[in-house]
């Protein structure tokens, strides 16, 4: 590497640095929420509004105990979830590479989609699995892969992302056989090794990024439809439906539940809006209150919009123009 190429030393995070990420990721949500709203998905907008600015009541089944906790949507369209969810996936990726010998990137792309973008998805999935029945991938030991779509003017861009472990491949027999199966003249095809650590982090990084990050508020919810209910991620080969598939696959997930901090029990916690559901109607107009009391469900989190100051950051998102990953 020459002098021109070395990298710069990295700038240190201030406080400051990281509230104005934070700030980014809550603006970026209430967009979303406003987008989802305009196409009539109230419950949708309603459920992203309240993550991470309100708290809701949680309850004990076994010893009676209520507390308050953060509310997370856990959508996949949240920047707030799909960032804790990015990161796991990245932690993941990142261990996988170390037990890798020859780990490498590899994008696949195929041509833009005009059609339904749900059946893009599954085309662009058969078409990956096509490619794994070839003589070019027993070269591969295993790996893992994610798929991404983008709006673009006239259709969809849809193409994966894919980390394996391959001592060689050639880069010719690898473009042939995708056009073989994507059925294109030309196909986008890209690969690249991960021999030092400064590369797999960033393709650990790129991998492990979530779509809620970088879709264009205009396009969330054409994004949202389009995905709702696929996976889009997966373990193929040695790594074969490994525990990543139980943490990061993307798809909406329902509200989790710690143990209780006064009895510890585990599985007995409840939200108390859910409690009409566990309880019966009937059962729970007698606990109702013992929970709840006066409270109600919900409130917001105390401090949340000074902490995060929100009238200030919708300027400064826009003059930015892009949200920070980091």
């Amino acid at each position: 590497m020459s002098s021109s190429q070395t990298r710069s030393k990295p700038k240190s995070t201030t406080v400051h640095d990281v509230a104005t990420r934070r700030r980014r990721h809550y603006v970026r949500k209430r967009k979303y929420a406003e987008a989802f709203e305009r196409a009539g998905e109230e419950h949708i907008a309603e459920r992203l509004r309240a993550c991470g600015e309100e708290e809701v009541k949680a309850g004990c089944q076994n010893c009676g105990h209520s507390w308050w906790v953060v509310d997370r949507c856990r959508l996949r369209v949240c920047p707030l979830c799909a960032w804790r969810i990015s990161r796991q996936r990245a932690d993941y990726i990142i261990a996988m590479t170390r037990c890798m010998s020859h780990p490498k990137f590899v994008t696949l792309t195929m041509p833009l989609w005009v059609d339904d973008p749900r059946d893009g998805i599954k085309f662009l999935r058969d078409s990956f699995s096509r490619l794994r029945r070839l003589k070019l991938w027993k070269r591969v030991r295993g790996g893992a892969y994610t798929i991404e779509l983008k709006r673009k003017p006239g259709g969809w861009h849809i193409h994966l992302h894919c980390l394996l472990d391959a001592k060689f491949i050639p880069y010719r027999n690898l473009w042939a056989d995708w056009k073989s199966c994507v059925g294109a003249e030309c196909p986008q095809v890209d690969i690249r090794a991960a021999s030092s650590a400064n590369a797999k982090s960033y393709i650990c990084k790129d991998a492990a990024k979530s779509a809620a990050f970088d879709t264009d508020p205009n396009h969330i919810v054409d994004w949202y439809r389009a995905t709702k209910g696929l996976r889009l991620w997966g373990t193929f080969g040695l790594w074969y439906n490994s525990t990543i598939q139980a943490l990061g696959n993307e798809l909406d997930l329902p509200d989790a539940a710690p143990a209780c901090p006064n009895c510890g029990m585990q599985h007995t916690t409840f939200l108390a809006r859910d409690g009409p559901f566990i309880f019966g109607h009937d059962d729970w107009a007698k606990l109702e209150f013992d929970i709840c009391g006066d409270e109600g469900y919900s409130r917001p989190l105390p401090g949340m919009a000074e902490a995060l100051q929100l009238d200030l950051s919708e300027a400064e998102y826009e003059a930015k123009g892009e949200l920070c990953l980091n």
